[in-house]
């Protein structure tokens, strides 16, 4: 996957709807429109991009500065 804009969120951590505590992006799947959340233990969640963000689904803990 090349840079892009997408790639600033990959290691933030997101506040998910609906869990405990906060996961971390770990990967963004731009073709399949995926974005992968890992939360404690090893367990990987996928929802879709950016939807899950538009939604407010996820919520990031970073703001990007443009």
């Amino acid at each position: 996957m090349a840079w892009s804009n997408e790639t600033y969120l990959i290691g933030e951590k997101v506040k998910v709807e609906g869990e405990k505590g906060f996961g971390v992006v770990s990967r963004i799947d731009v073709p399949r429109g995926l974005v992968y959340v890992i939360f404690k233990r090893m367990r990987e969640e996928a929802y879709p991009y950016p939807e899950a963000f538009e939604s407010g689904k996820l919520k990031s803990e970073v703001t990007r500065n443009k």
